[in-house]
């Protein structure tokens, strides 16, 4: 566990990470100018981390607990079960707006997407299977498609402004699905 001081040097990293981040991309950030923006030392960078990346691993990280704790004790199968979960998740997404976009849009890794919305993909993943709704044969090739399409709608919508309600994006989001797959939840 993590004293305060430890977690607040961290965050300040962090924050000036992003910041960072607004201006270049990760790859042109250095320890120093990190430092600098941080108004902390080399030293103290380095008792926490090995190298830039590593802050922003610990970005990631932390928007992955947030994303699974999002997620958690949900275990209805109709509507809500993929709806309120969503909207649990995007309402995430919304709090922390300038991070989602900064880290969807500045190419960091093309795994960042499927890194940070593994939790939700396999969690809605497991709703869907459970209804038997798609071919098993097809599944792998159903599930890309939809959170494709979902990441997209996601990144249109942080680089929008978060204009919708995470509702209205989490039912939209639903119905496209649904009417793909040519099902209710609320049928079943």
């Amino acid at each position: 566990m993590e004293n305060q001081r430890t977690k607040l040097t961290k965050k300040l990293f962090k924050e000036a990470m992003i910041d960072l981040l607004e201006k270049k991309s990760l790859y042109d950030i250095t320890v120093t100018e990190l430092c600098q923006k941080a108004e902390l030392n080399r030293s103290t960078f380095y008792k926490y981390y090995e190298n830039v990346y590593d802050v922003f691993v610990d970005i990631e990280h932390e928007l992955i607990l947030a994303n699974e704790e999002c997620l958690k004790s949900m275990n209805e199968n109709n509507q809500d079960a993929i709806t309120k979960p969503l909207c649990k998740l995007l309402s995430n997404v919304k709090e922390n707006t300038k991070v989602y976009k900064l880290l969807f849009n500045n190419h960091i890794s093309e795994e960042f997407s499927q890194n940070i919305m593994k939790s939700p993909i396999t969690f809605f993943e497991d709703k869907i299977k459970t209804l038997n709704v798609v071919p098993v044969s097809d599944a792998d090739y159903i599930f890309i498609y939809f959170i494709s399409g979902s990441i997209e709608i996601i990144k249109k919508w942080i680089n929008d402004g978060v204009k919708e309600s995470p509702e209205h994006i989490a039912n939209l989001i639903y119905h496209l699905a649904a009417k793909s797959l040519d099902f209710d939840m609320n049928k079943n």
